[in-house]
Parts: structure tokens; C-alpha cells; sequence
């Protein structure tokens, strides 16, 4: 079945985005994700929260990333539901990876990304989570960063 957003749709959102982990930064990454969707069959899906601590005028900020064999949905974390897993990091690191400039795997080696919850799950989902690259990259042309505040 087709997706209702087209292409155009997405980058219109994309275009309108302002500040990496605002509302409209989420929005684009949906759209991004559901113009790109195509038929799962049974899959099995997973909800993986991120926790960006620390984001400037913001605070901590959480959102959700549903998946099955692709990315099908970025959303607001809803209140008092657990995700299947949850990763945490700074906002210094949130940004490096956002803009590519920072892989998933050395941030884990560094010890600035944590994963916790169902690990095995997380893993049988790795070629769905890996788009979630893809659509990072498509909306990072036009996502603006705020200075990091200084920690102290």
C-alpha cells in the first residue's frame, strides 16, 4: 500500500526544519521516514527512545524511533510507555553524530552513548536502525545546532 506523504511532502518538512531536536526537526525526520516506507509484512517491530541530555533551552530531550525492516515513525516519546531500548548521550555528542561526523559504534567505545533494554532485539533490527542514517542525512542540509553550553 502506498505511503499518503510523497517525496515532495518530505521536503517541504525538511525544508522548514530549524533546530536539531526541536518539534519540527522531529517532523521532518517522520516525514523522511514515512515517504520511504514500504510494505513490512509481519515484522516484528521495536521502539528505540533517545535521550539527549543537557540540549540547550531545552533540557533533556527524549523522542521515539519506530521500526521494523525500515524506519517507519519519529515521534515525541509518549508519557509512561518504555520503549524496547533506550539510548542516552550528551548534547555534544548528539550533534556529532547527527552531522555524521561521529559513528554510533565509537561513541559506545568512548563511553558517551549508553543502550540499555532488549539488546537482542536492538541487534535484529540493525539494517532497519541503519537507515536511520539516511534519514539524519536528509535532513541535516537545512538542521541548525545550538552552541553547547558550557558544562559547569
Amino acid at each position: 500500500m502506498p505511503s499518503s506523504h510523497s517525496p515532495s511532502d518530505a521536503a517541504r518538512s525538511v525544508r522548514s526544519v530549524a533546530e536539531f531536536l526541536s518539534d519540527e526537526w522531529i517532523a521532518a525526520l517522520d516525514a523522511a521516514a514515512r515517504a520511504t516506507q514500504v510494505d513490512a509484512g509481519d515484522a516484528d517491530s521495536l521502539a528505540v527512545e533517545p535521550v539527549v541530555r543537557g540540549v540547550p533551552g531545552r533540557g533533556d530531550v527524549r523522542y521515539r524511533v519506530t521500526c521494523d525492516t525500515g524506519v517507519r515513525a519519529v515521534t515525541r516519546s509518549p508519557d509512561g510507555e518504555s520503549a524496547d531500548v533506550r539510548i542516552e548521550t550528551d548534547y555534544a555528542t548528539a550533534v556529532a553524530l547527527a552531522r555524521g561526523q561521529l559513528n554510533a559504534q565509537t561513541a559506545l567505545a568512548d563511553g558517551v552513548l549508553r543502550v540499555s533494554g532488549d539488546l537482542a532485539r536492538l541487534a535484529a533490527h540493525a539494517a532497519a536502525l541503519a537507515r536511520l542514517g539516511d534519514l539524519f542525512a536528509s535532513v541535516r542540509a537545512t538542521t541548525t545546532f545550538a552552541a553547547a553550553e558550557p558544562a559547569g
